[in-house]
């Protein structure tokens, strides 16, 4: 929905559903091109768990690095903030993550 034709289709008022975003700036905006890279971030690491493709791993697969998977959660959660929704409580005794992470760390 946050492609150039689909927002424009929309009358481009998504960027609603976004209230807690933080204020544009010279350097960062947050505008249609910002949230359709965000998302598209989201739909590649949905891809990639769809396909069982492997995301706590290095690119050769042989040494475990969970940079790209933490980056990923993070942005979620920050998007999920961003629309006014608290994580917390959304995920509340169902979010498992942050426990995941610190065992595979050990």
């Amino acid at each position: 929905m946050f492609s150039k034709i689909q927002y424009e289709a929309t009358g481009q008022c998504l960027l609603k559903i976004f209230p807690k975003k933080p204020k544009s700036s010279k350097e960062q905006h947050y505008d249609r091109r910002f949230f359709f890279n965000e998302l598209d971030h989201v739909n590649s690491l949905r891809n990639r768990l769809a396909h069982h493709e492997p995301i706590c791993f290095t690119h050769n697969n042989d040494e475990m690095d969970l940079s790209y998977a933490k980056s990923e959660y993070e942005r979620i959660i920050k998007l999920f903030t961003w629309m006014g929704i608290d994580p917390k409580s959304l995920f509340a005794n169902t979010d498992k993550v942050q426990i995941i992470f610190s065992k595979m760390e050990q």
